[in-house]
């Protein structure tokens, strides 16, 4: 481009550029997002020729897919006169000495990469560029999207190709860079509509129009209201260019040839004159605005950038922390299984004690669990209380009971085993509910504790398969304890006993409470409701006094139980298996991932440095 750029960008926007493409180099893109301008576009929208004349290299061409995987293209403009190219993917890396090579090296490349029945692969392609007629960009090319597979593609291809677009151009740090030939209803434009779908305010999104030479007589005007964007709007707008079409390459027309024809395209076009005086038409305009917004995304992104280094390192730290170092001989071994296991133990120890100092994720908080199961039960157990006097059913039956059981007395006179039974019955209705609670809560530690074994020993199969036995022999044993103990609670509470000062003063209060409700009543019916309800007072004063005790002591017995207790003798078992000296060697075997994951998250840690580094130094 007779290094039209070079001057301009040199000192303003090369080290912008710089900077995001050493980032990217470090690998720095596989932690975080980085601003990047991605390239979409229908098949056959001529994607391919605005590449090749920002790049100023030949790309692939012919049927079927042209592009079949992402494509980086590096782009750098520089003083000298020669040409510098390099191509990588996966392990592969080869330098370039001529643009004639690249076309070759990107078949090759798409081949291994996505097979070579036009496949689609995520796997990126890097092509680097380094020449006196390049501008300073970098952008993505994405597969063209195909609505119709062909030869050996998968019938769903087109889904693929979108899936693969969409990973792309819904991050908020890319900018979209939309191909529309202009000889087509923008309407039908699917990249445009993808483009709106993750963009609707087209505040990420710029539009190129191709093929300006093909449209019909009497539409440029059509055209030029896009241009105006006056019809699809983009909050970036709409540019156009000219490129080489298939009988220029043909003919062997160069791309700097097919500038200078673009540029006196436009100049002579008396429908297309405004929009090149106003920069919005040829591919160096193009470029220009490009790069422009690609720094100004840069320069917007640094602080995002710089929270999200530091958010990714202290992360990747604590990953590592988790997996320690790996150990080598038998002192190494004992000490990793020993700190390992008493990590372990210094949380179970805060979970138990409802420490919340340390760092647990809500799912792994016990406190919480089983205060809100003691309220409920608190509650249910008021609300059996109010059951006493409400229930219909339960006056009846009183009813039909008292006069069953009457004997010599007079009327007036409750018989003392009629309150006992009533009042028994009641009570041990209770004692289901409470084993429910009990299962429950019993059922959260054992999730809490085997989660929480997992986030220590991950990496450690046999460590973890150990602890998980044990914490599951703990469960039952105090599973049948707490069991054991609600069990005593309530055949004790079958023995209907309170102090007679306690009674008394309760009952006082009840009455007291009651006072003149039995003058409401049904003269006719005064005397069987009398005694209904002094036997409903009766047992709403001693059903008080045994719910006040049950509402703590059952709780008590649960948290005692299969917290306190499981977590003591789960500790206990832990150390104790420091003495197991034969099985050091096993429970600290790693899984085979867990050595890759630790060298993967220090190669991450790595680069995710040297970025800060960089930032730092930019």
């Amino acid at each position: 481009m007779d290094n039209v750029f070079h001057d301009l960008y040199e000192d303003k926007v090369r080290p912008y550029l710089d900077f995001i493409d050493s980032l990217r180099a470090l690998g720095v893109d596989q932690d975080l997002p980085l601003p990047t301008i991605v390239v979409i576009g229908d098949q056959s929208s001529g994607k391919s020729s605005v590449l090749e004349a920002l790049s100023g290299v030949s790309l692939p061409r012919g049927g079927g897919l042209i592009t079949r995987c992402p494509l980086e293209l590096i782009l750098k403009n520089v003083k000298t006169d020669e040409w510098k190219g390099m191509i990588a993917y996966k392990d592969y890396e080869k330098k370039l000495g001529d643009p004639s090579e690249v076309e070759r090296e990107i078949k090759k490349a798409q081949d291994t990469v996505a097979g070579k029945n036009n496949e689609i692969s995520t796997e990126r392609i890097t092509l680097k560029i380094e020449s006196g007629t390049a501008p300073d960009l970098t952008l993505i090319d994405l597969p063209g999207i195909a609505r119709i597979a062909v030869g050996n593609q998968s019938h769903d291809i087109h889904k693929t190709i979108k899936k693969l677009i969409n990973s792309y151009i819904k991050k908020a740090e890319t900018i979209n860079l939309v191909v529309i030939p202009c000889n087509t209803d923008i309407a039908t434009a699917e990249a445009l509509k993808m483009a709106k779908e993750v963009d609707p305010s087209g505040e990420r999104t710029l539009a190129v129009l191709t093929k300006p030479d093909l449209i019909d007589k009497g539409a440029e005007e059509q055209v030029n209201k896009l241009l105006r964007n006056e019809l699809v709007f983009l909050q970036k707008g709409y540019l156009i260019v000219r490129c080489r079409g298939q009988q220029d390459i043909d003919d062997k027309m160069s791309l700097s040839e097919a500038l200078k024809q673009e540029k006196e395209f436009f100049e002579s076009s008396k429908h297309f004159r405004r929009p090149l005086a106003e920069k919005k038409a040829t591919v160096p305009c193009l470029a220009d605005r490009l790069t422009s917004e690609l720094v100004h995304k840069i320069k917007k992104s640094l602080s995002t950038i710089e929270s999200q280094l530091q958010s990714k390192v202290e992360e990747t730290n604590q990953e590592l922390a988790s997996m320690g170092d790996a150990p080598s001989d038998d002192s190494e071994k004992k000490s990793f299984l020993s700190n390992k296991i008493r990590e372990f133990c210094n949380d179970i120890i805060a979970l138990a004690s409802g420490d919340f100092s340390q760092d647990f994720v809500s799912n792994l908080k016990l406190f919480p669990v089983s205060r809100e199961c003691f309220e409920k039960w608190h509650c249910y157990l008021e609300q059996q209380e109010s059951d006493l006097e409400t229930e219909d059913d339960f006056r009846n039956k009183a009813e039909a009971y008292i006069e069953s059981t009457r004997g010599r007395q007079l009327p007036g006179f409750l018989h003392y085993g009629v309150f006992e039974c009533k009042a028994k019955r009641h009570i041990s209705n209770l004692e289901a509910p409470a084993l429910d609670m009990q299962k429950k809560i019993s059922d959260k530690v054992k999730s809490v504790l085997n989660e929480l074994a997992y986030k220590h020993f991950v990496g450690l199969p046999n460590l973890l398969k150990e602890t998980k036995v044990i914490i599951d022999k703990i469960r039952q044993m105090q599973d049948d304890e707490a069991k054991h103990m609600i069990n005593t609670l309530f055949r004790m509470e079958s023995m209907i006993y309170t102090q007679d000062a306690t009674y008394s003063y309760k009952l006082e209060l009840m009455q007291d409470t009651e006072e003149g409700s039995m003058q409401n009543n049904n003269k006719g019916l005064m005397r069987r409701k009398s005694e209904v309800s002094l036997l409903t007072t009766h047992l709403k004063t001693y059903y008080k006094i045994a719910s006040n005790r049950l509402a703590d002591l059952v709780p008590m017995a649960i948290k005692y139980y299969q917290i306190q207790e499981s977590i003591t003798k789960l500790q206990k078992e832990m150390f104790s298996i420091l003495q197991k000296r034969d099985l050091v060697d096993e429970l600290v075997e790693e899984e085979g991932t867990a050595a890759e994951k630790r060298r993967n998250l220090i190669e991450r840690r790595e680069r995710l440095n040297k970025a800060r580094l960089a930032l730092i130094k930019f």
